[in-house]
């Protein structure tokens, strides 16, 4: 391996740890307070007849219901991270137009083939001139590698 492919393997994983550490350190907090918490409540339970191993599993259920009925709630009702995902797009001027690299290979590989397809068996002049819009627009958007985003497509200004 050359200098370059080893920094960018070194980057790549450094990414994906840092960015698993999250559901990681979620794992073992759950797994720890199951264990531990079966230790304390083992002898409480156990006249009961639930074993140690029973009351992991009652706990590490338990962890499961709060983890996500609070992910639930944090995501559906109270909209926890909807302002983190707005800042992100809105607020960075190179994410509202700007074309990723696999949106410009899926439109010239796919959208745009099965588009000419179309628009060379339509028979209905209607879908034809609809056809040719869209067309032009997608072939715009390549040729610019920027999103053409009209009046009335800008679905950030209106989740405010």
């Amino acid at each position: 391996m050359n200098g370059s492919r080893i920094k960018r393997w070194a980057a790549r994983w450094l990414y994906r740890w840092t960015y698993s550490q999250g559901i990681i350190g979620a794992v073992f907090s759950a797994l720890t307070f199951a264990g531990v918490f079966a230790l304390v409540l083992g002898p409480t339970l156990n006249p009961l007849g639930f074993t140690y191993t029973t009351t992991i599993f009652l706990l590490l259920g338990f962890v499961a219901v709060i983890f996500f009925g609070l992910g639930f709630f944090l995501d559906r009702v109270a909209k926890f991270w909807a302002a983190q995902a707005e800042i992100s797009v809105v607020r960075n001027p190179y994410l509202v137009d700007r074309l990723y690299q696999k949106e410009l290979l899926t439109m010239t590989n796919q959208h745009l083939p099965v588009m000419y397809a179309l628009r060379s068996l339509s028979r209905d002049p209607r879908i034809v001139v609809e056809l040719d819009a869209a067309i032009s627009r997608l072939e715009a958007t390549v040729r610019n590698k920027r999103w053409t985003i009209r009046e009335g497509e800008d679905v950030y200004e209106d989740s405010a």
